[in-house]
Protein backbone atom coordinates (compact mmCIF):
# COMPACT_ATOMS: atom_id res chain seq x y z
CA UNK A 1 0.00 0.00 0.00
CA UNK A 2 1.24 3.12 -0.87
CA UNK A 3 2.37 5.38 1.86
CA UNK A 4 2.88 9.35 1.86
CA UNK A 5 6.76 10.06 1.28
CA UNK A 6 7.02 12.07 4.13
CA UNK A 7 5.29 9.82 6.66
CA UNK A 8 8.29 7.27 5.74
CA UNK A 9 11.07 9.85 6.33
CA UNK A 10 9.45 10.30 9.41
CA UNK A 11 9.59 6.79 10.67
CA UNK A 12 13.13 6.67 9.08
CA UNK A 13 14.83 9.14 11.21
CA UNK A 14 12.28 7.94 14.33
CA UNK A 15 14.74 4.87 14.18
CA UNK A 16 18.16 6.96 13.13
CA UNK A 17 18.45 5.95 9.22
CA UNK A 18 19.48 8.94 7.41
CA UNK A 19 21.03 6.71 4.11
CA UNK A 20 19.69 3.99 1.71
CA UNK A 21 21.19 1.54 -0.14
CA UNK A 22 21.49 -0.54 -3.09
CA UNK A 23 23.43 -3.04 -4.10
CA UNK A 24 24.61 -4.53 -7.44
CA UNK A 25 26.93 -5.92 -9.91
CA UNK A 26 29.64 -3.38 -11.42
CA UNK A 27 28.33 -3.95 -15.14
CA UNK A 28 24.64 -2.94 -13.50
CA UNK A 29 25.89 0.23 -11.30
CA UNK A 30 27.74 1.47 -14.85
CA UNK A 31 24.95 1.81 -16.23
CA UNK A 32 22.92 3.87 -13.80
CA UNK A 33 25.64 6.05 -13.62
CA UNK A 34 25.42 6.50 -17.19
CA UNK A 35 21.59 7.28 -16.83
CA UNK A 36 21.91 9.27 -13.69
CA UNK A 37 19.59 7.41 -11.94
CA UNK A 38 18.53 4.31 -10.40
CA UNK A 39 16.54 1.92 -12.94
CA UNK A 40 14.32 -0.94 -12.31
CA UNK A 41 15.33 -4.35 -13.74
CA UNK A 42 12.40 -3.95 -16.43
CA UNK A 43 13.63 -0.52 -17.65
CA UNK A 44 17.21 -1.73 -17.73
CA UNK A 45 15.33 -4.80 -20.05
CA UNK A 46 13.06 -2.26 -22.48
CA UNK A 47 16.07 0.02 -23.17
CA UNK A 48 18.86 -2.88 -23.98
CA UNK A 49 20.97 -1.95 -21.40
CA UNK A 50 23.41 -4.76 -19.87
CA UNK A 51 22.39 -5.21 -16.70
CA UNK A 52 23.63 -8.85 -14.55
CA UNK A 53 20.86 -11.25 -14.28
CA UNK A 54 19.04 -11.45 -10.98
CA UNK A 55 17.83 -14.88 -9.30
CA UNK A 56 14.57 -12.61 -8.25
CA UNK A 57 13.98 -11.76 -12.10
CA UNK A 58 11.28 -14.23 -12.24
CA UNK A 59 9.22 -13.54 -8.88
CA UNK A 60 9.78 -9.65 -9.93
CA UNK A 61 7.52 -9.87 -13.18
CA UNK A 62 5.68 -12.88 -11.62
CA UNK A 63 4.46 -10.36 -8.52
CA UNK A 64 4.25 -7.32 -10.77
CA UNK A 65 7.68 -5.21 -9.30
CA UNK A 66 9.91 -5.57 -12.26
CA UNK A 67 9.27 -2.13 -12.74
CA UNK A 68 10.30 -0.84 -9.16
CA UNK A 69 13.10 0.59 -7.65
CA UNK A 70 14.44 -1.51 -4.64
CA UNK A 71 16.47 0.54 -1.63
CA UNK A 72 17.51 -1.10 1.66
CA UNK A 73 17.43 0.57 5.02
CA UNK A 74 20.67 -1.01 6.16
CA UNK A 75 23.82 -1.87 4.62
CA UNK A 76 23.12 -5.58 4.23
CA UNK A 77 27.17 -6.35 3.61
CA UNK A 78 28.55 -4.99 6.61
CA UNK A 79 25.55 -6.33 9.21
CA UNK A 80 25.57 -10.07 7.50
CA UNK A 81 29.46 -9.81 7.08
CA UNK A 82 28.87 -11.66 3.84
CA UNK A 83 28.94 -10.61 -0.08
CA UNK A 84 25.17 -9.26 -0.56
CA UNK A 85 23.80 -11.08 -3.07
CA UNK A 86 22.82 -8.17 -5.58
CA UNK A 87 26.46 -7.32 -5.69
CA UNK A 88 30.04 -5.66 -4.94
CA UNK A 89 28.54 -1.75 -5.27
CA UNK A 90 26.68 -0.21 -2.77
CA UNK A 91 25.11 3.10 -3.75
CA UNK A 92 24.33 5.19 -0.91
CA UNK A 93 21.71 7.86 -1.00
CA UNK A 94 20.61 10.36 1.11
CA UNK A 95 16.67 9.88 2.36
CA UNK A 96 15.90 13.16 0.93
CA UNK A 97 15.89 11.27 -2.14
CA UNK A 98 12.61 10.04 -1.48
CA UNK A 99 10.86 13.77 -1.00
CA UNK A 100 12.69 15.87 -3.18
CA UNK A 101 12.46 14.14 -6.20
CA UNK A 102 8.99 12.84 -8.19
CA UNK A 103 9.00 9.39 -6.81
CA UNK A 104 5.54 8.51 -7.47
CA UNK A 105 4.05 6.04 -4.70
CA UNK A 106 6.35 4.87 -1.96
CA UNK A 107 5.76 1.30 -0.46
CA UNK A 108 7.64 -0.82 2.45
CA UNK A 109 7.92 -4.12 2.22
CA UNK A 110 7.04 -6.44 5.09
CA UNK A 111 9.09 -9.34 4.38
CA UNK A 112 11.52 -10.40 0.70
CA UNK A 113 9.12 -11.00 -2.54
CA UNK A 114 11.35 -14.21 -2.37
CA UNK A 115 8.76 -15.55 0.85
CA UNK A 116 5.38 -14.39 -0.78
CA UNK A 117 4.33 -17.28 -2.15
CA UNK A 118 0.84 -18.13 -0.15
CA UNK A 119 0.82 -14.89 1.12
CA UNK A 120 -2.15 -11.84 0.60
CA UNK A 121 -0.95 -7.82 0.30
CA UNK A 122 -0.90 -7.53 4.37
CA UNK A 123 1.86 -9.74 4.82
CA UNK A 124 3.72 -8.35 1.59
CA UNK A 125 3.23 -4.50 2.31
CA UNK A 126 3.08 -2.10 5.14
CA UNK A 127 -0.52 -1.18 4.89
CA UNK A 128 -0.27 2.78 5.83
CA UNK A 129 1.86 4.59 7.99
CA UNK A 130 0.63 3.66 11.64
CA UNK A 131 1.57 0.32 10.77
CA UNK A 132 4.74 1.51 9.14
CA UNK A 133 5.54 3.06 12.81
CA UNK A 134 4.66 0.36 14.80
CA UNK A 135 6.51 -2.37 12.85
CA UNK A 136 9.42 -1.10 11.07
CA UNK A 137 12.01 -2.42 12.41
CA UNK A 138 16.06 -0.58 11.86
CA UNK A 139 18.45 -3.64 10.12
CA UNK A 140 15.75 -5.94 9.46
CA UNK A 141 16.80 -7.04 6.01
CA UNK A 142 12.90 -7.95 4.06
CA UNK A 143 11.50 -4.36 5.20
CA UNK A 144 12.62 -2.85 1.86
CA UNK A 145 11.87 1.35 0.38
CA UNK A 146 10.19 0.45 -2.70
CA UNK A 147 9.55 3.58 -5.71
CA UNK A 148 6.57 1.94 -7.31
CA UNK A 149 4.61 3.88 -10.76
CA UNK A 150 7.13 6.39 -11.13
CA UNK A 151 8.25 5.14 -14.51
CA UNK A 152 11.23 2.84 -12.73
CA UNK A 153 13.52 5.87 -12.46
CA UNK A 154 15.43 8.07 -9.94
CA UNK A 155 17.17 10.47 -10.39
CA UNK A 156 20.46 10.01 -8.44
CA UNK A 157 21.99 13.61 -8.98
CA UNK A 158 22.10 15.31 -5.63
CA UNK A 159 21.34 12.08 -3.43
CA UNK A 160 24.09 10.00 -4.37
CA UNK A 161 26.52 10.39 -1.21
CA UNK A 162 29.20 7.53 -2.32
CA UNK A 163 29.61 4.58 -3.47
CA UNK A 164 31.38 1.79 -1.29
CA UNK A 165 33.08 -1.10 -3.22
CA UNK A 166 33.63 -4.96 -2.25
CA UNK A 167 37.58 -5.48 -3.02
CA UNK A 168 37.84 -9.27 -4.27
CA UNK A 169 41.61 -9.12 -3.56
CA UNK A 170 42.29 -10.85 -7.47
CA UNK A 171 44.46 -10.33 -10.21
CA UNK A 172 43.99 -11.87 -13.68
CA UNK A 173 46.47 -13.33 -15.58
CA UNK A 174 48.04 -10.24 -17.02
CA UNK A 175 47.78 -9.05 -13.48
CA UNK A 176 45.04 -6.47 -13.88
CA UNK A 177 43.61 -5.75 -10.37
CA UNK A 178 40.07 -6.73 -10.19
CA UNK A 179 38.98 -3.64 -7.67
CA UNK A 180 41.68 -1.21 -9.35
CA UNK A 181 39.44 -2.42 -13.28
CA UNK A 182 35.89 -1.59 -11.39
CA UNK A 183 36.94 1.68 -9.39
CA UNK A 184 37.83 2.79 -13.43
CA UNK A 185 34.95 1.70 -14.88
CA UNK A 186 32.51 3.10 -12.84
CA UNK A 187 34.74 6.54 -12.81
CA UNK A 188 34.40 6.50 -16.82
CA UNK A 189 30.68 5.46 -16.04
CA UNK A 190 29.96 8.46 -13.95
CA UNK A 191 32.09 10.81 -15.99
CA UNK A 192 29.68 9.73 -18.89
CA UNK A 193 26.81 10.64 -16.47
CA UNK A 194 28.47 13.89 -15.00
CA UNK A 195 28.56 12.52 -11.71
CA UNK A 196 31.11 12.77 -8.89
CA UNK A 197 31.01 11.08 -5.61
CA UNK A 198 33.96 8.99 -3.60
CA UNK A 199 33.97 5.41 -4.26
CA UNK A 200 35.31 3.92 -1.06
CA UNK A 201 37.04 0.80 -1.03
CA UNK A 202 35.17 -1.43 1.75
CA UNK A 203 36.25 -2.17 4.69
CA UNK A 204 35.67 -5.75 6.64
CA UNK A 205 36.48 -7.50 9.65
CA UNK A 206 38.00 -10.48 10.12
CA UNK A 207 34.42 -12.51 10.55
CA UNK A 208 33.53 -11.07 7.11
CA UNK A 209 33.19 -14.05 4.77
CA UNK A 210 32.70 -12.01 1.38
CA UNK A 211 36.48 -12.65 -0.06
CA UNK A 212 35.94 -16.71 0.09
CA UNK A 213 32.46 -15.76 -1.81
CA UNK A 214 34.51 -14.21 -4.90
CA UNK A 215 36.74 -17.05 -4.87
CA UNK A 216 34.72 -18.76 -7.36
CA UNK A 217 35.81 -17.46 -10.48
CA UNK A 218 31.98 -17.40 -11.98
CA UNK A 219 31.08 -15.43 -9.36
CA UNK A 220 33.79 -12.82 -9.75
CA UNK A 221 33.07 -12.30 -13.60
CA UNK A 222 29.37 -11.86 -13.01
CA UNK A 223 29.40 -9.26 -10.69
CA UNK A 224 32.91 -7.14 -10.98
CA UNK A 225 33.44 -7.64 -15.31
CA UNK A 226 32.03 -4.10 -16.14
CA UNK A 227 30.84 -5.54 -19.48
CA UNK A 228 28.96 -8.40 -18.04
CA UNK A 229 30.13 -11.52 -17.49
Amino acid sequence: MQIPSAKVIEVLHSVGISRLYHANSVATACQFMKGRSLLSRGICERKGLKQTPQASDSLDKRYSIWFDVFMDSVDIHDRAKRANAYGPVLLVVNTSIITQCYTGAIWVTKCNPTRWSGTNSDARWFQGAADLKSGFVKGRFDQMIVIRHNGGELPLQNHLEEIILDDPKHQDAEGTDTYSQSVGALRFAMSEGQLDVPIRRRKCSHACGCTAAYTNQSQRRKMFDPHGA
